[in-house]
C-alpha cells in the first residue's frame, strides 16, 4: 500500500491499495506538484512525466536504458528485446517503426511519443507504483486511445502492483472494476 497525503490540506489523505488503478484528480498545479513530490519520495515509485522526462541530447534508446544502467537494475532476458516488445505492445506497428523511434532525439518526438518512451523506461524499472503525470492531457483522440493502453500493458507485466493517473480531469475505466477515482 502507498500513502498519499498533501500536508496542510484537509481531506487529502488516502491509501492506494496494491493491485488497483487510480485516477487522482487534482484541483491546482501546486496540488499536483505536492502530490507528485509526496508519492515520488516513496520507495518503489516511478513517475512517468507528462513530457516524458527525457534528456534532450540523448537518443531515445539511451534515454530508455539510462536509469536501468544507472541503478544497476536486472532485466530478465535481453534488454533490447524487452524494449521492442513493450513498444510494440503499446501500439508501434513493427520493428521498423521501433528502430526509427529509438534513433530519434527527444526534440524530434511528438508529445505522445515522449510519453510512450517515458512509460517504457518506467516499465524497465519494475515499479511497485507507477504514476502517470497528466498523461491524458494535450493529445488527439487517437493518441489518447493509445495512452490508455499503457496501463493495460502495465497490468500484463505487474497485475498485483498499483498505478495512478494524476490529472486535472477525471478519467474512469468502466471496464475495470479495480479502477477508482479519488478527488483531491
Amino acid at each position: 500500500m502507498f500513502t498519499l497525503s498533501l500536508h496542510g490540506e484537509e481531506g487529502t489523505q488516502a491509501l492506494l491499495q496494491t493491485g488497483y488503478s487510480y485516477c487522482l484528480v487534482v484541483r491546482s498545479e501546486s496540488q499536483r506538484a505536492a502530490l507528485l513530490k509526496n508519492l515520488g519520495e516513496q520507495p518503489g515509485v516511478v513517475i512517468v512525466p507528462h513530457n516524458g522526462g527525457l534528456v534532450s541530447n540523448l537518443r531515445v534508446w539511451e534515454n530508455i536504458i539510462l536509469p536501468v544502467q544507472y541503478h544497476g537494475i536486472e532485466v530478465a532476458g535481453k534488454l533490447e528485446d524487452n524494449v521492442v516488445q513493450l513498444l510494440v505492445q503499446c501500439g508501434l506497428e513493427d520493428e521498423i517503426a521501433v528502430s526509427g523511434l529509438l534513433l530519434k532525439l527527444p526534440d524530434q518526438l511528438t508529445l505522445y511519443e515522449k510519453r510512450l518512451v517515458g512509460f517504457v523506461r518506467a516499465m524497465l524499472m519494475s515499479p511497485e507504483l507507477i504514476i502517470y503525470d497528466s498523461m491524458n492531457e494535450g493529445l488527439s483522440r487517437k493518441e489518447l486511445a493509445r495512452v490508455v493502453k499503457f496501463d493495460k500493458v502495465f497490468r500484463l507485466y505487474f497485475p498485483f502492483r498499483t498505478s495512478a493517473l494524476v490529472s486535472f480531469e477525471e478519467y474512469h475505466d468502466k471496464e475495470d472494476p479495480r479502477h477508482h477515482v479519488i478527488q483531491l
